[in-house]
């Protein structure tokens, strides 16, 4: 026994050896071991065709050293096929297989499976999936109805999709959109134990906090729900406690989707710059963000320190003592949602307009400052009272960086000046192209945007950011996390401004607000020490000018002037380029491969196996085998190209 596993021992060194050699110095014991057990059976059950009497023995002593060499060198041989096979069965196109540990991957399994089953059993139950076909508006608001139950009952992470899906109305249709707005303010309320339990855990004895807190929830939405309290000193506030195990279940959901945009990925063509993994990733980036509410009440403070008293946009006050991870106490916000009946009743146009310029300008002095701005401006979350707006609920926030400020100033100078190049300049500013633009191309499909986005009285059209979106993918230009925070908010602060002020001219509006706020961002009120600043700044630059340029009217005139193209420059060229190199490189080892092996079946050298068997033959039927594995795999790969 000492001699088998120190044997077993050496055999798994052998395999860590080859997998260097071949090249894959990334992966897991896991592979590691398993290359080691399929080696190890087809060199044993190789070498006991030619000799019966070794599958009795349980060691290796009673084995010549010539037939030990040769024992070691099929081992060989089958660790690299062995350690090559594992690599083209368990790596998947992007990423690696990662398994932390059997046991937890195959929990994880289980618990992925059964949501999948808990998803598609409330789906059916439902009616979105199996509904019987009825007129067109019919059959919308009964599967708006529908998602909105299914998200409701499946909770967690569903809700705050059908949250999302509700501000796209040219995704869903205005139908289903109306109806997933009800997931906006209310979901179905947790389990009132289990919620009370949650407060307990986190602020102690309820009775030496609270003089009064209500049972029931004024607000329930995906993450937390909202209850109505008094404090011993007699203040009102608001307590926002985050749901019972909804940290849990959001990871679960959120390993679902993400493990459905590697699949969706996959499928898309190559080049094609809508990456959804990304898309997810920011998703779950903002939402786990959500779930510390300790980062909503640095939002709150931050934004609070910039605001005055009088302030026509202002924020609840915080209570920091109180506040924690899953628990958020603040001050009662007076007033009720301006999408509410008779919010705005007791307000002239022209005051109800003063409003929305308010609220626009409040957000985008904060986003050409870098100052984290709301990113979720909604109805829902803007209170009006006596003439004044309330923001509340920051969790979900967005902070621009100098090249993104940069490029919204372009994107309102082109709305205002109907300039389709200043539009597609700005968002090259805050994108990255993956491959060659065709600007004129882009500027065309701009200008039809600005056309069809804006109307003659100056309103913007609520699918015109989402517009630029689909634009910007089709010509390969992909979106920072904070731009598509940046896009989203605005497109849903649209949807505000005229609830507050029906047909709000948006154009005329970011000409007269944004302009002086980007004046005043760009431009410091000394002009003078601005520029003599700037001279300083690039006086190293402008001292070499005349130089450098006087070298190149001289190289030009005495006709030296050379240029140099850089072939393979473009990432997609690279890319495209290592292809084809692999193709070809695995074409040529399978090959090679399948005439070494045929040459091996010809051959009659070898220990006999049978009398028409040797060694020889069967290793060449074994590489052939593998020879036409890589020539398949590679056959497939560009018939599915070719589709």
């Amino acid at each position: 026994m000492p001699d088998l596993i120190a044997a077993l021992l050496v055999l798994t060194l052998v395999i860590w050896l080859v997998r260097r050699l071949v090249g894959v110095r990334h992966g897991h014991w896991v592979r590691t071991i398993g290359a080691t057990v399929i080696a190890l059976l087809g060199a044993w059950a190789t070498i006991s065709l030619a000799n019966q009497d070794l599958l009795a023995r349980a060691d290796l002593q009673h084995l010549s050293e010539a037939d030990k060499g040769v024992a070691y060198g099929i081992f060989v041989l089958y660790s690299v096929l062995a350690t090559v096979f594992l690599e083209m069965l368990l790596r998947p196109r992007r990423g690696g297989l990662r398994i932390p540990h059997p046991l937890h991957a195959v929990r994880l399994m289980g618990e992925r499976a059964v949501r999948y089953v808990q998803i598609m059993r409330l789906a059916v139950r439902h009616g979105v999936i199996g509904r019987r076909k009825r007129p067109d508006t019919v059959v919308g608001s009964q599967l708006g109805r529908a998602l909105t139950d299914m998200c409701e009952d499946a909770g967690g992470i569903f809700v705050k999709l059908g949250q999302a899906l509700a501000a796209q109305p040219q995704l869903v249709t205005p139908a289903v959109a109306a109806e997933l707005e009800r997931l906006q303010e209310q979901a179905a309320p947790a389990d009132p134990v289990a919620a009370r339990q949650v407060l307990r855990e986190e602020l102690g004895d309820l009775d030496l906090v609270f003089a009064h807190i209500d049972d029931e929830p004024i607000g329930s939405a995906s993450i937390g729900q909202i209850y109505l309290a008094r404090l011993l000193d007699g203040s009102e506030v608001v307590v926002k406690v985050q749901r019972p195990r909804v940290a849990e279940t959001i990871e679960r959901d959120l390993d679902i989707l993400m493990r459905l945009a590697d699949r969706i990925d996959r499928s898309l063509a190559e080049g094609d710059s809508l990456d959804v993994r990304e898309l997810i990733a920011g998703f779950a980036e903002r939402t786990r963000e959500e779930l510390d509410f300790r980062k909503e009440a640095a939002n709150m403070i931050a934004a609070a320190k910039e605001l005055d008293d009088g302030a026509a946009v202002t924020v609840p006050g915080l209570v920091e003592s109180l506040t924690t991870a899953r628990v958020l106490v603040q001050r009662r916000a007076p007033g009720c949602g301006v999408a509410s009946p008779g919010a705005l009743d007791g307000l002239t146009p022209a005051q109800r307009e003063g409003l929305a310029d308010e609220l626009l300008g409040f957000e985008l002095r904060r986003m050409l400052a870098g100052d984290v701005f709301h990113g979720d401006p909604h109805p829902g979350n803007v209170f009006v009272f006596e003439g004044r707006l309330i923001l509340i609920d920051w969790g979900s926030v967005g902070q621009l960086d100098p090249f993104e400020r940069s490029g919204l100033i372009d994107f309102f100078r082109a709305l205002q000046t109907n300039d389709p190049a200043l539009l597609r300049e700005g968002a090259l500013k805050i994108g990255s192209a993956s491959r060659r633009i065709d600007e004129d191309a882009m500027d065309r499909q701009m200008a039809r945007l600005l056309q069809l986005g804006i109307t003659p009285d100056g309103t913007l059209s609520n699918e015109f950011f989402a517009a630029v979106i689909t634009v910007l993918q089709d010509f390969g230009v992909s979106l920072p996390r904070s731009t598509a925070t940046l896009l989203r908010t605005l497109a849903t602060l649209m949807g505000t401004l005229n609830v507050l002020s029906p047909a709000y001219p948006l154009v005329e509006a970011g000409q007269r607000i944004g302009g002086s706020l980007a004046q005043d961002t760009l431009m410091p009120d000394d002009l003078q020490q601005f520029l003599l600043q700037e001279v300083l700044n690039n006086g190293e630059v402008l001292r070499r000018l005349p130089r450098e340029l006087d070298g190149v009217m001289r190289a030009v005139m005495r006709g030296e002037l050379r240029t140099r193209v850089s072939i393979l420059s473009e990432p997609q060229d690279v890319r495209e380029a290592r292809r084809l190199v692999n193709r070809v490189v695995v074409g040529l080892v399978g090959g090679a491969l399948a005439l070494a092996s045929a040459s091996m079946i010809a051959a009659s050298a070898g220990p006999k196996i049978t009398a028409d068997l040797t060694i020889v033959n069967l290793v060449g039927a074994v590489g052939l085998c593998f020879a036409l594995v890589l020539l398949s795999r590679l056959l497939i790969e560009i018939l599915h190209e070719q589709d």
